[in-house]
Parts: structure tokens; sequence; C-alpha cells
């Protein structure tokens, strides 16, 4: 089957997207699909790798789960994104719950890979990480 995908710009450094999922499939078919679009990607299981990620990488949006084991679940990720890296966008994701207006963008799950391409072209245009500006 066919699938179009939105590519990052050949021409700016790749954004960086963490993704953070426990589910270990679900995970490696997003990082899988947006390393092909040509980000760059981190990955991480649970909320607690991802702010071990946050403390020493710089990225431009977090996609995250909302339903994780560990301290605290994807929604505690955004608001702590939310007061420590403001500069970062966020698209979480869920199957059971949608969250309140303010966490960012929404993918539901199931999703389709384009959604995924289309959420993160529209996070990125509206925050404008400083990679992607030209100089």
């Amino acid at each position: 089957m066919w699938q179009q995908t939105l590519s990052a710009s050949n021409d700016a450094a790749a954004a960086v997207v963490l993704v953070v999922e426990d589910e270990v499939l679900v995970r490696l078919a997003a990082a899988q699909h947006l390393r092909r679009a040509g980000y760059e990607v981190l990955e991480a299981s649970n909320a607690d790798e991802a702010l071990r990620l946050l403390a020493t990488v710089d990225v431009d949006v977090v996609f995250s789960d909302i339903t994780m084991p560990g301290s605290m679940d994807g929604l505690g990720l955004v608001d702590w994104v939310r007061r420590h890296r403001h500069q970062v966008a966020t698209i979480v994701t869920s199957g059971a719950l949608q969250p309140a207006a303010g966490y960012g963008m929404f993918l539901s799950k199931p999703y389709r890979l384009i959604d995924l391409d289309f959420c993160l072209a529209n996070v990125l245009e509206r925050f404008e990480p400083q990679q992607l500006c030209a100089d």
C-alpha cells in the first residue's frame, strides 16, 4: 500500500522529535516512520526516560502517549515541558482519553502515520523552531 508522507525540509536542519510511548511496537513504528520522513528521532518508553533526555538534548517536539507507567503520565510530561521548555511543541495521543484543551495537539489512537505527519507539520509551523528557520 502506497502512502504519501510529509517530509522534513531538506534545506534546513531536521527537527528533533522525542517519541514517548510505552507500547514498543507503536513507538518503533512511529519512530521509524519519522526517521524516513527526515526527522531526527529520540525514543523514550515513559515520561521518566523522556525527562532524562530532555535534560541533555534539545528537542523541537515531544510526541507522547498519555497513559504510561512511571512517575507521571503524558499530560504530566506536557505540563513539565510547558513550564521548563516552553519553546518545545507537544502532541499527545491516546486510545482511551481525550485531554482537556490546553495540552497541545491531540491525535487519537489508532492513528494513521499520515495524520502524525500533518500534526508535526502543524506544530512545527506554529512554533517555528530555531533549527528550521533560515538564517
